[in-house]
């Protein structure tokens, strides 16, 4: 009987990571710019899997964050080499800044809410996983940006 229910349990268990798929976040962003609405809610619909991991199942949702993070980091790398070779060197040069300061500026965010969050009575365990879904936030942000400014390039 112990086995089965560790069986069933490890069945229902959240996933261990979350895989962003970085087509569905393009195709989101699309449609939004389509309708003339903001696309932040594609970020919040990329991130769906690691926000509904348990409360007490941190290193899991942390574990989602940071992958999610990697996958954006890598979006927005791809996003910029496919610029590169498809713009004006200035239009390229123009974007990569603006990508550069866009998650340094995100991600300052996170160290301030950080630096807040350390003030009060939050568990350091809570204070990091907070920070690792506002790092996951922010180069989510940041590629969709760079979708949304790639889409109104000549």
């Amino acid at each position: 009987m112990t086995m089965r229910l560790a069986a069933v349990l490890l069945c229902l268990a959240a996933p261990a990571h979350a895989e962003v798929n970085i087509s569905r976040v393009d195709a989101c962003v699309a449609q939004s710019s389509a309708q003339k609405r903001p696309p932040t809610d594609c970020i919040d619909a990329a991130l769906a899997e690691c926000l509904a991991v348990p409360a007490d199942t941190p290193a899991v949702a942390g574990l989602c964050f940071s992958d999610a993070k990697e996958a954006f980091s890598a979006a927005i790398s791809d996003g910029m080499q496919t610029l590169r070779a498809s713009a004006p060197d200035q239009i390229a040069a123009i974007a990569g800044i603006e990508v550069k300061y866009d998650l340094l500026a995100n991600l300052l965010q996170c160290d301030r809410m950080e630096d807040l969050a350390k003030l009060g009575p939050a568990p350091a365990q809570e204070i990091g996983l907070q920070k690792m879904r506002c790092e996951a936030t922010a180069a989510g942000l940041t590629y969709m940006r760079l979708v949304w400014r790639a889409r109104t390039l000549p």
